[in-house]
């Protein structure tokens, strides 16, 4: 027996409106899994936060699930296997319509090799992060989302493709060969482990 129940919530953002369902989510079962696949009907990206609960009879790590759905696609969201037993679960799902983009994500891929450092105007700890990489001879580059807001863009888009839930982080956020780690515990001794990382020194 299989029991679900879908809870919208929308969040409002330029043409979305309760009267438009941008994405739809489709459910199929196969002999060994349950899939959820995500629609978007919109001519815009669809940001989804996909959640499940009261899960039985399926592997399930109970995060949620934060997916970038293009115009006009469908994408794979969540493939979940059987374990036995009958199955029964409930979902529900955030939709954000995603403005249009501020940068050429083919002019940013130059930033997904080396050492990026993500800061904001007036942020100490930005700051020493970079201090410390200058007095080090690291090779790094210095994006600064205050001034650039096509920068604040594209660290979120990555954040997001990592998994990251919510709108704060903690700055500053640090880029290493396509890699994002903010809100660092022991900023001071983060930054010392990319002195010795292959992009450290010269």
């Amino acid at each position: 027996m299989k029991i679900f129940f879908v809870h919208f919530v929308f969040l409002m953002s330029g043409l979305l409106s309760f009267s438009q369902v941008a994405v739809e989510i489709l459910e199929e079962e196969t002999a060994d899994h349950v899939v959820f696949k995500a629609r978007n009907t919109l001519d815009e990206p669809v940001e989804i936060t996909f959640e499940l609960s009261d899960v039985r009879g399926l592997e399930h790590d109970g995060q949620p699930i934060v997916k970038l759905v293009e115009p006009q696609k469908t994408l794979l969201v969540a493939e979940l296997k059987k374990n036995g037993g009958p199955i029964s679960y409930a979902y529900g799902y955030n939709q954000v319509l995603m403005p249009a983009k501020l940068y050429d994500p083919e002019d940013f891929k130059k930033f997904e090799q080396g050492i990026v450092v993500f800061s904001r105007d007036g942020c100490t700890r930005c700051a020493y992060a970079t201090d410390y990489l200058m007095q080090n001879k690291v090779d790094f580059t210095l994006l600064n989302f205050t001034q650039h807001p096509e920068y604040g863009a594209y660290m979120w888009d990555k954040l997001r493709e990592q998994g990251t839930i919510g709108n704060q982080v903690g700055t500053p956020v640090i880029m290493v060969n396509g890699r994002l780690s903010h809100s660092h515990e022991n900023l001071k001794q983060f930054v010392k482990t990319l002195k010795q990382s292959p992009q450290g020194g010269k």
